[in-house]
């Protein structure tokens, strides 16, 4: 859903005078599903001003910016030149290929699933239809905290939790109802006093996510062609 900006845990969502940023679905993105997620069931809330404050709502920004801008001269979170994301010490992808493949994709690529849990390949997916995927799976969204921050910049290093509930189809499954929790680790290799992102690590059990959405019993054709489902508000694996 497309609306006019601003959102009190997101940063770069309203353009400075004189300058249009390229919005993948025409403007700003609204929140307010997954703001609520996030508001009733949050675990921690931080201080205003606080570092853990600062480190949660800088992430949600960066996200924001990955999943909504099509651009990356639009980007204010990151170095575009000097950006890498690694995932479970796998190789880095650049911020051109994250943009392009979409932030699902960069955190379940290589992932080493199980056979079981093979019925999602992240190399055969589109950004498009994995941003589909999961907010056909989480009509709420896929909320994001911070847990506790363990050092400040430049290095940040922080665990995260990431909760949804799974209450509409997921490639072929139908919904269970239950919640899909996963918690990690992150580290924020920053270059300025605005936590502008040079590098990004994330470890954690792609299982986590993955096992939750094939749960739910297998749907005919039928049944799977009858679902419509349209983006949900800020879902995605970071800051949702």
């Amino acid at each position: 859903m497309v609306g006019s900006g601003g959102d009190k845990y997101r940063s770069f969502l309203a353009d400075k005078e004189g300058h249009e940023t390229q919005w993948r679905h025409g403007g700003p993105p609204q929140y307010d599903l997954v703001n609520k997620l996030f508001e009733q069931e949050r675990t921690k809330v931080w201080g205003e001003g606080s570092l853990e404050e600062v480190v949660q709502n800088a992430v949600k920004s960066w996200e924001m910016e990955f999943s909504h801008k099509t651009r990356l001269g639009d980007f204010k979170t990151i170095d575009p030149q000097k950006f890498k994301l690694l995932v479970n010490g796998k190789k880095g992808i650049s911020a051109e290929e994250t943009l392009k493949i979409g932030s699902y994709n960069a955190l379940l690529k290589n992932s080493n699933l199980g056979k079981e849990l093979q019925l999602y390949r992240a190399e055969e997916e589109s950004f498009e239809s994995s941003h589909e995927a999961f907010a056909s799976a989480f009509p709420r969204g896929f909320a994001w905290e911070v847990i506790s921050v363990f050092s400040g910049p430049p290095v940040i290093v922080f665990k995260f939790r990431h909760w949804g509930h799974f209450e509409g189809t997921f490639k072929g499954h139908s919904p269970t109802g239950e919640a899909v929790e996963l918690f990690g680790l992150g580290v924020l290799k920053v270059v300025d006093e605005n936590l502008k992102v040079e590098e990004v690590e994330v470890y954690y059990d792609p299982a986590d996510l993955i096992g939750g959405l094939f749960k739910g019993e297998s749907l005919s054709s039928d049944a799977q062609t009858s679902q419509v489902s349209g983006p949900s508000q800020g879902s995605c694996p970071f800051s949702m």
